[in-house]
C-alpha cells in the first residue's frame, strides 16, 4: 500500500505500522513519557485525507497542510533533497510530505524527547537527540536542502542562534521554514517578560512573538531582505476542533484560511517560508 492508497483510519496505522510501535513503546523499562500522538478511539476522521485527526479539515494540521502544499507550488521539494525538521516531534511533517514524496526525500531530525525520537525513527527520519539549548546543530555546511521548525523556535532561550544554525547548514537557494505561535504586540512583550522572570525547565516556552518580530529575527539571522520571503501566513482567528463539527465543513476551513492570512496580527500562529 502506497499513501496515495490510504482511505481509512486503518489504513493509515497499518501503513505506518502505528499499532507495532505501541507494543514495542510498551515495552519500555527506561520510557518515562510514553506517548500516543493517533487514537482510533478519537481521531475518527482521516483529517485532509492523509492523518487521523478529530475533524475532515483540522485547524491544526493546516501548518503542514498549507506548508507543504505552498512548497510544492514553488518547485521547492524534488526527489532526492535532503530534509532536516528541527523538533520533530512526532513526524507529522513527514505523513504529509509522504503523499507526494514518499521514499524520495532523505529524512533527518532533532528531537530531544526520546519517545518521540524513537517514533520518528520508526516512520522513517533519521533522528538526532540534541539539546537545541546548546546553540549549535550537528551537521555541516550546506548539507540540507530544506530545513523545517515548526513550533521549536519559541521554546529555546537562544533563537537567533539557532536560526543561524540552520541558515549554516541550509544549501544556497534552499528554504527555511520556521512557524511559531504569534500574539498581539503588547501581549507578546509581556508574555515574553513573564517567560523571562519564571523558572523555567528544558522544554519550556521562552519567548513570544508577533508576526512581524518573528519575521524580523528571521530575516537578521539569515542576513536576508524581504525579497527572501516566499510566503507568510497564520491559519484561523480561532478553532472548534473538538468542541464543535465546524471544522469537518470545507467553507468553514476556506473561510479560516482567508482570515488567517489577511488578519495576521489576530492569528495565534504563522509560518514563514524563506529562501536563502
Amino acid at each position: 500500500m502506497t499513501t496515495n492508497q490510504i482511505k481509512t483510519i486503518n489504513d493509515f496505522f497499518n501503513h505506518y505500522q502505528i499499532d507495532t510501535f505501541y507494543d514495542t513503546q510498551a515495552k519500555w523499562e527506561w520510557s518515562q513519557n510514553p506517548i500516543q500522538p493517533f487514537n482510533k478511539a478519537v481521531h475518527k476522521k482521516l483529517s485532509f485525507g492523509k492523518i487521523p485527526g478529530y475533524r475532515n479539515y483540522d485547524l491544526f494540521y493546516e501548518r503542514y497542510e498549507s506548508a507543504v502544499e505552498i512548497l510544492r507550488k514553488e518547485g521547492a521539494v524534488q526527489a532526492g533533497m535532503k530534509v532536516l525538521d528541527v523538533g520533530s516531534g512526532e513526524g507529522f511533517f513527514k505523513f504529509f510530505f509522504d503523499r507526494y514524496y514518499e521514499n524520495q526525500l532523505d529524512w533527518h531530525g532533532i528531537e530531544v524527547w526520546k519517545e518521540r525520537a524513537e517514533f520518528c525513527r520508526h516512520i522513517g527520519y533519521n533522528i538526532q537527540e540534541v539539546n537545541l539549548e546548546a546553540g549549535k546543530l550537528p551537521y555541516g555546511d550546506g548539507e540540507f536542502d530544506l530545513v523545517l521548525a515548526s513550533h521549536v523556535i519559541e521554546h529555546i532561550p537562544n533563537p537567533a542562534q539557532i536560526i543561524q544554525e540552520m541558515g549554516r547548514i541550509l544549501k544556497k537557494g534552499g528554504v527555511l521554514l520556521i512557524a511559531t505561535p504569534t500574539k498581539l504586540p503588547l501581549i507578546s512583550h509581556l508574555d515574553s517578560y513573564y517567560h523571562k522572570i519564571s523558572k523555567r525547565n528544558t522544554g519550556d516556552t521562552q519567548q513570544a512573538f508577533t508576526h512581524k518580530s518573528i519575521e524580523k529575527l528571521t530575516l537578521d539571522a539569515l542576513g536576508l531582505s524581504k525579497e527572501a520571503i516566499i510566503d507568510k501566513r497564520g491559519f484561523r482567528i480561532f478553532s472548534s476542533r473538538k468542541k464543535l463539527p465546524l471544522e469537518n465543513w470545507k467553507w468553514f476551513y476556506e473561510l479560516s484560511k482567508k482570515l488567517g492570512k489577511n488578519w495576521m496580527y489576530f492569528v495565534p500562529e504563522i509560518n514563514l517560508i524563506v529562501r536563502k
